[in-house]
């Protein structure tokens, strides 16, 4: 019985040295003052009660500096702009595991690439790279001006409507993409926006952002307890099912396709080739190739990747491309140049090719730069298990949370002259404006180092499809001379108040 006692006595002893040593980390980083431990930062909250994530943000990088830390209740929290310090994280294999703050979006995505850490990360990302090969992405043009033409109609509808929201329409475009090019289905979210797998997207995404809103929410007893957490698992059960029936169709079609193959002659299976080769290969297809040919891929995996993909494809895309048309309005000298571009490249009604896009040099740029300005996730997350000291001399204590602060990087001065201002000409390659200064690590839109954005290609070449489509057919207008947008710090960087815009119609 002494024994125990001395073992339980030596275990609370290296406790408290434990946590004596991360307090004392902590202290010596800039940040507000822990009044209390355990209940982190709290007066500090009350005091700035009412402000948004993105003032808050602004406020803490003003009044502390590119690095600095916080406490959400005994969680500390390190928080990063400085460009050496984020390169020196992102290509950490010490740091290479995802913020526990994404756990929230486990009920949804399971243990797919977003929220999988060591070896599993590792071997799923090295096997998911070729999905996103070029040749393949290639394939997908076809969906981009399928859906594209319907998003041009139905913007036609709002032609002197005066300022709408352009945020509703932009959104369910970007799912009727994902949907297809993902799962190869089509889930009609343009044609019919009261669907019930429409609206289940919608529910969950909400959820997702209220619960990182609101602390006590993270709590997932007390979550299901809410009306928001009911609705939230109701949702998810209309996209899992939905997920779950296409992955059964196309596993025994792909099987069917299979054994047809193999009782075919070598003559007739190059003929197959020829007519296959004009065939897509959609995301789940790829994966259930892999699956059906042996690859440390099963089904439930593929439910995660396909299910990841859909969250990660759709909600960026969309505020990507609704900030993008939000600074064109607001500076239509710019606008007017790419629709300029896209006609010389595209000519005016006729269906885009990859060749095209690639060859929208201007427009390339100015998503380029909406992405400086407003990164669709602007703050990445990573767990630091161990001591980790950072090149700009801050040393971070072994169980903290690191914040990547991408949005204070991309307005920081010290890497872009003029921060604040729009000018997309930073990255047009020879121009006066290029900015050659900068640190490679300074701007990281889509992540960087080993966890970047997978699907990044893919992103861009959706977005410049989509606005090519639309910013040839139509003008769209400032909604007022003051017009300001009313960010919201969520997973992704979103608007409280919508994207309002007026639209005219090319002549």
């Amino acid at each position: 019985m002494a024994l125990l006692w001395v073992l339980v006595g030596l275990v609370l002893v290296s406790v408290l040295l434990l946590n004596q040593r991360r307090y004392r980390l902590a202290a010596k980083l800039p940040g507000p003052k822990l009044w209390v431990p355990g209940f982190g930062n709290l007066i500090d909250t009350l005091i700035n009660y009412g402000l948004s994530g993105t003032e808050w943000i602004q406020g803490y990088h003003q009044r502390y500096g590119n690095v600095y830390s916080m406490w959400l209740g005994h969680k500390l929290v390190v928080i990063t702009s400085d460009p050496r310090d984020i390169e020196a994280i992102a290509t950490s294999t010490a740091l290479i595991d995802k913020g526990t703050n994404y756990s929230l979006l486990a009920p949804w995505l399971g243990d797919g690439l977003l929220l999988s850490s060591g070896k599993k990360w590792h071997s799923r990302r090295k096997l998911l790279t070729p999905t996103f090969h070029f040749r393949i992405l290639e394939q997908f043009v076809d969906v981009f001006n399928q859906k594209g033409s319907i998003l041009e109609a139905k913007l036609g509808e709002l032609v002197g409507r005066g300022a709408v929201d352009v945020r509703p329409y932009i959104s369910r475009h970007a799912l009727d993409v994902i949907c297809e090019t993902a799962m190869g289905t089509p889930m009609n979210a343009q044609l019919d926006e009261n669907s019930e797998y429409v609206q289940a997207i919608k529910t969950a995404c909400k959820s997702v952002d209220d619960r990182h809103a609101y602390p006590w929410l993270s709590n997932d007893i007390l979550f299901r307890m809410t009306s928001m957490g009911r609705n939230f698992y109701k949702a998810l059960d209309v996209i899992h099912g939905a997920t779950q029936r296409v992955i059964d169709t196309r596993k025994a079609e792909l099987q069917n396709e299979l054994k047809e193959s193999n009782s075919r002659s070598v003559d007739e299976k190059h003929e197959d080739d020829d007519i296959g080769s004009k065939k897509r290969m959609m995301f789940i297809d790829q994966l259930l190739t892999m699956h059906l040919q042996g690859e440390d891929l099963s089904e439930k995996d593929i439910f995660h990747e396909v299910n990841t993909f859909m969250f990660e494809g759709h909600d960026t895309t969309m505020t990507s491309v609704c900030f993008t048309l939000y600074l064109m309005s607001q500076h239509p000298e710019v606008q007017e140049r790419v629709a300029q571009e896209i006609l010389l490249v595209t000519g005016s009604d006729t269906d885009l090719t990859s060749a095209q896009l690639a060859e929208l040099k201007f427009l390339d740029a100015v998503i380029k730069e909406s992405l400086r300005l407003y990164p669709s996730v602007p703050c990445f997350f990573r767990d630091c298990k161990e001591e980790y000291t950072l090149p700009s001399g801050y040393t971070i204590p072994a169980g903290s949370s690191i914040m990547i602060n991408a949005i204070m990087a991309h307005h920081d001065e010290k890497n872009f002259k003029d921060p604040s201002t729009f000018n997309p000409d930073r990255f047009v390659a020879g121009s006066e404006s290029e900015d050659h200064r900068r640190h490679n690590f300074a701007y990281i839109p889509f992540s960087a180092g080993y966890r970047n954005c997978i699907g990044q290609r893919f992103a861009m070449m959706s977005m410049k499809a989509t606005l090519a489509r639309i910013l040839r057919s139509y003008r769209f207008l400032s909604s007022s001379s003051d017009s300001k947008l009313d960010l919201d710090l969520q997973v992704v960087l979103t608007t409280k108040s919508g994207v309002m815009l007026q639209l005219e119609r090319r002549a």
